[in-house]
């Protein structure tokens, strides 16, 4: 049970990353200061560094938004309706694409806040897991590789949809088409070369 110290602590910090999100949304992440945040809250600068620095908030405000994602797609994903391998695999991705493409800049400092190793994400970390499950399962009953070599051709369709998915140009932004094309092209050849039994 919750008591009223950790209640009031809980409501303060999701006040804080609310306003948080407003703010990078509006403004963007460089341009939004910690003093920003707390003022547009109502809270102290101390206050908003007890939920954590500007790396920290950016961090748990793309981690809601990529749980709330993968909530809703687990909810709303229906049957696989005769789709190909790789139209699956790309199926279960979509989502993410489309969550960093609405906000290419703030995914970018996301994954350099991440490479930087100071934050870490729970979240994308489980999600990496679970996404690499998935898209095993469906080259398994695809029959398009052994169940032996799944796992490995996953993870390497996992971390080549993640390198092109942080790595997109920024002059490229307004071209999210583009880069639905390149991913699905990346995610083909890793499953037709790498992914035929030999």
């Amino acid at each position: 049970m919750v008591n009223n110290r950790e209640r009031q602590r809980l409501e303060t910090a999701a006040t804080v990353l609310a306003a948080a999100d407003a703010l990078f949304l509006a403004r963007g992440f460089a341009q939004t200061t910690i003093r920003e945040v707390a003022e547009a809250c109502g809270v102290s600068v101390g206050t908003v560094m007890a939920v954590g620095d500007k790396d920290a908030l950016l961090v748990a405000v793309l981690d809601d938004r990529i749980r709330r994602v993968h909530t809703q797609r687990l909810e709303s994903r229906g049957p696989d309706d005769g789709r190909d391998h790789v139209e699956s695999v790309s199926r279960q991705l979509e989502p993410f694409v489309t969550l960093f493409t609405s906000h290419p800049a703030l995914a970018r400092e996301y994954a350099s806040i991440l490479v930087g190793g100071k934050h870490s994400s729970v979240v994308f970390s489980e999600l990496a897991a679970l996404l690499i499950q998935e898209v095993s399962a469906i080259l398994i009953a695809s029959g398009c590789t052994t169940e032996e070599r799944a796992a490995t051709i996953a993870e390497a369709v996992y971390f080549a949809y993640v390198g092109r998915l942080f790595t997109w140009p920024t002059d490229a932004d307004e071209d999210a088409g583009r880069l639905r094309y390149e991913l699905r092209r990346i995610i083909a050849i890793i499953i037709t070369d790498e992914g035929s039994p030999s």
